[in-house]
C-alpha cells in the first residue's frame, strides 16, 4: 500500500489558541477533530498543498508557514506521511468553506476531544515548546533536606541553570516554614524559573506557575483551576491527565531507584510505549542520573525530573550542570 502525503496545518492565533475541525460525514474518520490539511497533489511540494488546502478548506491565505514535524502514522485503510506546518501568520477569517464545524482551542485543551491519533501526538510537541527550557525539573522536597540546605541547593541549581521547579510538601506546611518557602518560591520566579506547587489542601498563597498533582489525587476528582502537571505511573493516568487538561505528566518510575526498591522499574520500552500515545508532554522521573538522560530522551520523554541527584549531591551547582549539558546549544 503506497504511502499517501498529507500536509497539515497547526494554526496559532495571537493568544496560543490553535485552530482544529471536525471531519464531516463523507469522509474516513468522520467526526473526529484534527489540524486542517489534506493530501499532496502530484506535482505538488507539501508548503504549496498547505497553502491550497487551507484557502480551501478555511478561507485564509498562509504565508512563511514553519515546517514542525514529518510523522508517518499507519490506519487500518493507508499510511500516510504527514507534514505539519506551524501557522502564525494568514490573511482572512478562518472558518468552515466546507461546512465543517472549527473551533480555537488552547493546547492543553485539545485532548478532551475524540481527535485523530496523530494529531495528539502534535498536540505533545506543541505543549513541549511551553515547558521550560531546558526541560528538567528539580523536585524540591524539605523533607528529604533541611530548610537551610534546601535554600543553598535550590540557589546552586538556579545559578547553573535550572529553570523548573516542583516543590513537594507532603504534610501541611506549619508557620515556621510557610514564609521560608513561600520566599524560595518567589525567589525561583524572580530568576525566570516556573515553579509548581505539589501540597495537600488547603493550598497556601504562595508564588507560583501552576500546580502539581500525584495520580491519586487526579483519581480523586482534584481539578484545579490553574496551569497544572501529573505524576503518573500508568497509561491509564497519562490518558485522564490529558483529558483534563494537564500540561504535562511526569512518569516513573522509568529505572529501579534506591527509594522505591519494591516498585518495578518501567523500563525504557514500555516507557517509550506510553510516551508515544500520549498526547502530554512525558517527563522521566525515576532513578535518574545524568548518564542516563540520553536513555530516556531516546524514549521519548520531553524531559526529565530529578530529586536526590541535585537536591542531596554534595555540589548541586555541578550535579544540576552534569544533567543540563544534554541540552546545552
Amino acid at each position: 500500500m503506497p504511502t499517501v502525503p498529507v500536509a497539515t496545518g497547526i494554526i496559532e492565533d495571537a493568544s496560543g489558541r490553535l485552530l482544529v475541525s471536525l471531519r464531516p460525514e463523507g469522509k474516513p474518520w468522520p467526526g473526529f477533530w484534527e489540524f486542517p490539511g489534506g493530501k499532496v497533489d502530484p506535482g505538488e511540494t507539501p508548503e504549496q498543498a498547505l497553502v491550497r488546502e487551507l484557502w480551501e478548506e478555511l478561507g485564509i491565505t498562509v504565508t512563511a508557514p514553519e515546517p514542525f514535524r514529518v510523522l508517518e502514522y499507519t490506519y487500518p485503510e493507508r499510511t500516510v506521511r504527514l507534514h505539519f506546518y506551524r501557522v502564525r501568520h494568514w490573511t482572512g477569517t478562518a472558518h468552515g468553506r466546507e461546512g465543517q464545524e472549527v473551533r480555537w482551542m488552547y493546547p492543553w485543551e485539545i485532548p478532551a476531544l475524540e481527535c485523530l491519533p496523530a494529531n495528539l501526538c502534535m498536540t505533545a510537541a506543541v505543549l513541549a515548546e511551553a515547558l521550560p527550557q531546558p526541560p528538567l525539573c528539580l523536585i524540591a522536597d524539605p523533607g528529604r533536606v533541611s530548610l537551610p540546605d534546601l535554600q543553598r541547593s535550590l540557589e546552586a541549581a538556579l545559578g547553573a541553570g535550572l529553570r523548573w521547579l516542583v516543590l513537594r510538601c507532603k504534610v501541611v506546611s506549619d508557620d515556621s516554614s510557610a514564609d521560608v518557602l513561600a520566599a524560595l518560591c518567589a525567589g525561583a520566579l524572580a530568576r525566570d524559573a516556573q515553579v509548581y506547587l505539589n501540597h495537600p489542601d488547603p493550598l497556601p498563597d504562595w508564588p507560583r506557575s501552576g500546580r502539581h498533582l500525584t495520580q491519586a489525587q487526579l483519581e480523586a476528582g482534584v481539578k484545579p483551576d490553574e496551569a497544572f502537571g501529573v505524576s503518573c505511573h500508568d497509561a491509564v493516568g497519562l490518558q485522564q491527565a490529558a483529558r483534563l487538561g494537564a500540561r504535562y505528566a511526569f512518569l516513573s518510575p522509568i529505572f529501579p531507584t534506591s527509594s522505591h526498591p519494591g516498585t518495578a522499574a518501567l523500563g525504557s520500552r514500555a516507557f517509550a510505549a506510553m510516551a508515544a500515545e500520549s498526547s502530554l508532554p512525558v517527563i522521566a522521573l525515576g532513578g535518574m542520573t545524568a548518564a542516563r538522560v540520553p536513555e530516556a530522551l531516546a524514549a521519548g520523554a520531553r524531559g526529565v525530573a530529578v530529586l536526590s541527584g541535585i537536591l542531596e549531591a554534595r555540589d548541586p551547582a555541578a550535579a544540576a550542570r552534569a544533567f543540563l549539558q544534554h541540552w546545552d546549544g
